[in-house]
């Protein structure tokens, strides 16, 4: 059975423990703790109580409005619910609502242009386009995934909580460039060079190079070290 890295990041206990020993959640808060703060419009809290939505839902709609932003539309709100719909859909727990109200629209749109204002930003300084939904390589059981965007060879994850990033949400980075590594050493793809985590919800980012990122949470491993311990536990649980 073919797994998402996405999943491989969040639910697969083990791999992370051997392969990243320092991520821990004293480094994960040191992580947090060296956030950059960006502008963005806050979300009204009368608004949250009048939405029904599963915050998941709203949030992908959000992400969607910020899709349609950053390509320069205008806001097609029905094109949103239906690709929200469609993308929530995959989660077995998603509550598909039959509609969306104005306070849900109200916040969406809040998010979305905080989202799209953010990444135009990083686009202006890098002098780069922004791609989205780069392709994630898989690998063995691990199959192939999308990224949130990207420019050049860094990464772009968008996460829309409340609280600071995750112990998962670093998890999922590592995933990804472990998998992108994989696929330069087989001439088959790039390596990511750098990730930015994105919070338009909380106006707050956390940017770092993965060499210097990896250095800090691999207990020592370089990459080649890093990436046959990872073809070793990958192959070892595709046998059983």
């Amino acid at each position: 059975m073919q797994i998402d890295p996405r999943t491989v990041a969040r639910d697969i206990p083990g791999i992370f423990d051997e392969i990243f020993p320092q991520l821990t959640p004293g480094i994960v808060a040191h992580f947090n703790s060296d956030a950059e703060k960006f502008e963005v419009q806050s979300l009204p809290p009368e608004l949250f109580s009048q939405s029904k939505l599963q915050r998941a839902m709203l949030f992908e709609l959000g992400y969607t409005v910020g899709e349609q932003l950053l390509m320069g539309d205008e806001i097609d709100w029905p094109k949103c619910y239906e690709t929200t719909l469609r993308r929530q859909s995959a989660f077995f727990d998603a509550k598909l609502p039959e509609e969306f109200d104005a306070a849900d629209q109200e916040l969406a749109e809040i998010v979305g242009r905080n989202l799209s204002k953010e990444l135009k930003e990083l686009s202006n300084n890098a002098k780069m386009p922004i791609v989205s939904h780069p392709l994630i390589p898989g690998m063995e059981w691990i199959s192939n995934g999308y990224g949130d965007f990207a420019i050049g060879q860094t990464l772009l994850e968008i996460k829309c909580t409340a609280k600071r990033f995750s112990s998962s949400d670093f998890r999922q980075v590592a995933i990804y460039w472990l998998l992108s590594y994989a696929a330069d050493v087989e001439a088959s793809g790039e390596e990511w060079r750098d990730f930015v985590l994105v919070n338009p919800r909380r106006g707050e980012k956390v940017s770092m190079r993965f060499d210097d990122y990896l250095s800090i949470i691999s207990g020592g491993r370089t990459k080649v070290d890093i990436y046959q311990l990872f073809q070793t536990l990958v192959g070892s649980r595709c046998a059983r």
